[in-house]
């Protein structure tokens, strides 16, 4: 990595570490403890939290003029995320439940 990508590559390595803490949140347990849910809840806010600095470092690679395509990989991984989760949603929506 060259240190002009700097920004790109924490946009992405933010990006996919936020995205596996938010999923991991979901997969620990369905009848969770009091420890468990805190477990949960730090994960999920976690997640969400580098999801976010994720997306503010991929602007500032924007606003710098990052050279390379890197900078595109942290918003793609976000976006592939956001789209997971509403591609259900949506398909069940327009093809019912399946019942």
């Amino acid at each position: 990595m060259l240190a002009s990508q700097m920004n790109s590559k924490w946009s992405l390595v933010l990006s996919m570490v936020g995205v596996i803490a938010f999923r991991i949140s979901y997969l620990i347990s369905e009848n969770p403890t009091l420890l468990e849910k805190v477990v949960i809840g730090t994960f999920f806010f976690s997640g969400i939290a580098l999801m976010i600095g994720g997306i503010i470092l991929g602007i500032r690679a924007f606003k710098t003029m990052e050279e390379g395509k890197l900078k595109y990989f942290g918003f793609s991984v976000i976006i592939l995320f956001m789209i997971s989760l509403a591609l259900p949603l949506l398909l069940m929506d327009l093809f019912g439940f399946g019942g």
